[in-house]
């Protein structure tokens, strides 16, 4: 799990993973580069909770010891690399325990059902050709709304993406077969995602250079091309915020999130570099539709944004990829005064 300034939220996601029907071997719970306050605020926290369900407290961990036996560890980074980034120093310090065959990717601002973790490791085992298994994320604020089943399509054209199963009731979803759902899967979402230690052994981890937004997308993509399948469990039902850390989940206009606008230029920035890394013939196509992005932009009263969008284009088009430059900060990033 990756926190980022969200201790409130992670640690009610934790208290949600102590009331699992069966408990993962080892959590560990990447701080982000938040500051040593919040990782205070973090092992205090966490500690209280192990107390209040007999558990032992978390351990701090130094990046680079060797893995300890304990079950719950807290490892603080020094900065901010993104989420592909803490992710993968999680992953890697994980896979330091050969007995682990399978590695639980989970957002800091979800709530995991009793079951989920259950749900997730016997769809994984049905499908023996599968690296990766989604669960059946709903919304936090209307839990019988369905966000997603498992992961998304996306456009070979555009680079668009949409949520399997999105906007549905859970209880039309839930009890759905889930292989049809899965042969039109492009990657699983990554809020909550089991993945083999074969196939991370295989295809390696997640591509850090796109710092946030996409990486799931690309993450999926390259299991695919490599002969994976890709897996949903129905069962395994998971509370999710949607954007508590990254600034995407902000005042809504009906269901449409308000985006700030480093996700904005970060989601626009991938889709453009995704696109051109592995479908580099329809990258003419993905930029033209960025006209409509821009109109799209105009009649939500962001007219602000319209160099937002060409920045983000250009920088994607020119492998200007990563953390942010610190240049974008007046252009793109800042938010003026009252826009969300």
């Amino acid at each position: 799990m990756l926190n980022y300034k969200g201790a409130a939220d992670t640690l009610i996601c934790v208290e949600a993973l102590q009331r699992l029907e069966t408990a993962p071997r080892r959590i560990i719970i990447v701080d982000n580069g938040s500051g040593e306050e919040e990782v205070a605020r973090l092992k205090d926290g966490w500690t209280t909770l192990a107390q209040k369900h007999g558990g032992s407290a978390p351990v701090l961990y130094c990046e680079g010891d060797p893995l300890p036996e304990a079950s719950k560890i807290l490892l603080p980074l020094g900065e901010n690399g993104g989420f592909s980034s803490g992710n993968n120093v999680g992953l890697r310090l994980a896979m330091q325990d050969e007995c682990c065959r399978a590695f639980w990717l989970l957002n800091n601002d979800t709530e995991p059902a009793p079951d989920a973790l259950d749900a997730l490791c016997a769809r994984l085992n049905q499908r023996q050709d599968a690296g990766f298994c989604g669960s059946t994320l709903c919304y936090a604020h209307e839990p019988d709304m369905v966000q997603c089943a498992g992961g998304c399509t996306l456009s070979p054209l555009t680079g668009v993406t949409a949520f399997l199963l999105g906007g549905k009731p859970l209880s039309a979803v839930i009890s759905r077969d889930p292989e049809p759902i899965e042969n039109g899967m492009a990657y699983v979402c990554g809020a909550s995602l089991l993945a083999r230690r074969g196939t991370l052994e295989g295809i390696g981890l997640l591509a850090e250079e796109y710092f946030l937004y996409y990486e799931d997308a690309e993450w999926g993509m390259r299991a695919l091309r490599a002969g994976y399948g890709l897996a949903w469990a129905p069962a395994s039902r998971v509370l999710h915020k949607e954007g508590g850390s990254s600034g995407a989940a902000g005042a809504r206009d009906g269901r449409t999130p308000r985006r700030s606008r480093l996700v904005d230029y970060l989601s626009l920035r991938n889709r453009v570099w995704l696109m051109r890394n592995y479908y580099p013939a329809a990258l003419p196509l993905t930029l033209l539709s960025y006209l409509g992005v821009i109109l799209n932009r105009i009649k939500r009263g962001q007219i602000d944004r319209i160099g937002l969008v060409l920045v983000a284009a250009w920088d994607g088009l020119k492998g200007n990829i990563g953390k942010p430059r610190a240049r974008l900060a007046a252009i793109t990033l800042s938010e003026p005064p009252g826009k969300p």
